[in-house]
């Protein structure tokens, strides 16, 4: 994995970790904020996995700074751009799993994206339960 791609990774997590916590303050059931902002404190973990490669192989942490992103809309709309996010991060972290060498580093991966799946179908379900009259 090229340094690119390693800053690519840790860049999205910070900003899903982002994104979570302003979701966390839009959501209006309780049980749904605890999920949210859980999910934030899981992607800043998946930051700091991802940055101890980094340090490993660059030297130097990557601490890239989020800025605000300005997403249109409301909470359904903030909860599918995580969820584009999440699915995109997912899939391309998925891919590696297969094809690293470093065995800590594809274990590290597996464990990150079968977390990122748990997610998407939080996320999911949320967004289905919005859907639904009543």
């Amino acid at each position: 994995m090229n340094r690119d791609q390693l800053q690519s990774y840790i860049y999205t997590e910070k900003l899903l970790a982002q994104l979570y916590r302003r979701a966390a303050a839009l959501a209006t059931m309780q049980s749904e904020r605890d999920a949210l902002l859980a999910f934030a404190r899981d992607a800043e973990q998946n930051a700091n996995y991802l940055n101890y490669f980094y340090r490993l192989e660059f030297g130097t942490a990557f601490d890239p700074m989020i800025p605000d992103v300005n997403i249109q809309g409301g909470y359904r709309e903030l909860l599918n751009e995580i969820q584009k996010q999440e699915l995109s991060s997912f899939l391309a972290l998925r891919r590696l799993t297969y094809n690293q060498g470093n065995a800590e580093l594809r274990e590290t991966m597996r464990a990150i994206t079968d977390n990122k799946l748990g997610h998407i179908l939080t996320i999911l379900a949320i967004v289905t339960n919005m859907n639904t009259p009543g």
